[in-house]
């Protein structure tokens, strides 16, 4: 992978040294891989050891596919070490104390090529060569991976890679729906997505994600990134069944309820389908739930800030994609109830009607 040239820019330079590191890291702890299909593509996941793999993986455990089955090379290929469990060290930072920029965007390292990102406090280092579509995760120690990567891991490295497609953008939002079309839920925090994810879920649709999916704006689509639920503890008791399956249940004091959704209904998770509509949802502490028409410029104003601002090096290309996929398909408010069976009875309503 790694490769030589007199000429190489310290950007390169520093994507092949810490590829060295990593095959010095397999070296002292073995290789473990795991292969994803994600939007029809081929992702290879490549870790050293297996301790950062027991953190990383359940959340895209969904979307692992066999070797074999894979009909093409991979289009994206990541290599995840920690230098802990690995006993093997990263190369050190090419770069001065003040090259850190917001959210961890290293000066001098981020370019139409490559993307390198470090925030001191968090100490997860992710790099990425856009030409040859492969990436470094690496972190000095395991133990040093916040809570909330292990929901959506790799968000940024899954970033940059789609940042090279015209079409493909992760956006901050859930979906849920039938193998025939669903329905993208977008809004802030708070604004009841997680809710409304789950409340369709228990009443039998299909679920994408309630947090981060893979959007394609031209042809909408929804592809599913990672099965994981996240819910504000108090809200737990609108899902008490949920309770037995909480993967963090001695942190909620500090942390989100984080549940794998594949291993509670797998038979519900969707890999992906077509995006027919945009809901918006409104708490109100109203009985029933009930749609409203809302306007491109509404969807946009949820989808666009959030996942700008989660995202580093979001770009201008970013915007356009939101602001052509909300154009795309019909957008609605959806004001949620307090009876969480209406929920799900409003959006398959929606979906037969748009049918």
């Amino acid at each position: 992978m790694v490769i030589e040239t007199d000429r190489a820019s310290a950007p390169q330079r520093f994507v092949d040294d810490a590829l060295a590191s990593f095959d010095r890291a397999v070296e002292q702890a073995g290789c473990v891989e795991h292969h994803l299909g994600v939007a029809g593509r081929f992702v290879t996941m490549r870790f050293a050891g297996d301790t950062v793999a027991g953190i990383l993986m359940p959340a895209l455990e969904h979307v692992c596919v066999d070797h074999a089955d894979a009909d093409a090379d991979a289009a994206l290929t990541v290599s995840v070490f920690d230098s802990e469990s690995t006993g093997a060290h990263m190369v050190p930072a090419p770069w001065p104390r003040d090259a850190y920029g917001p959210k961890g965007e290293i000066a001098g390292f981020n370019d139409h090529r490559f993307r390198t990102v470090f925030q001191p406090g968090i100490d997860v280092l992710q790099t990425f060569d856009t030409l040859r579509s492969v990436g470094v995760y690496w972190t000095p120690s395991y133990r040093y991976i916040p809570w909330w990567e292990g929901s959506f891991p790799l968000r940024t490295t899954f970033h940059w890679w789609t940042s090279t497609t015209r079409s493909l953008q992760p956006m901050h939002a859930g979906a849920v729906g039938l193998a025939d079309g669903g329905v993208l839920i977008a809004g802030a925090g708070g604004a009841g997505k997680s809710t409304t994810s789950l409340a369709c879920l228990d009443g039998g649709l299909l679920y994408a994600g309630d947090d981060y999916v893979l959007v394609d704006v031209d042809a909408p689509a929804v592809y599913s990134l990672y099965s994981t639920a996240k819910l504000v503890p108090d809200n737990l008791q609108r899902f008490p069944h949920l309770a037995d399956l909480v993967s963090n249940a001695d942190a909620l004091e500090e942390q989100k309820a984080i549940v794998f959704v594949y291993r509670y209904r797998p038979e519900q998770v969707s890999t992906g389908f077509p995006v027919r509509a945009i809901v918006l949802p409104r708490v109100t502490g109203r009985p029933g739930t009930v749609l409203a028409p809302a306007r491109p410029r509404d969807a946009l104003t949820a989808i666009a800030p959030t996942t700008l601002f989660q995202l580093p090096g979001a770009s201008p290309d970013v915007f356009a994609k939101v602001s052509r996929l909300v154009r795309a398909v019909p957008c609605y408010w959806l004001d949620v109830g307090t009876d969480l069976d209406s929920i799900p009875r409003a959006v398959a309503g929606l979906l037969a009607d748009l049918r």
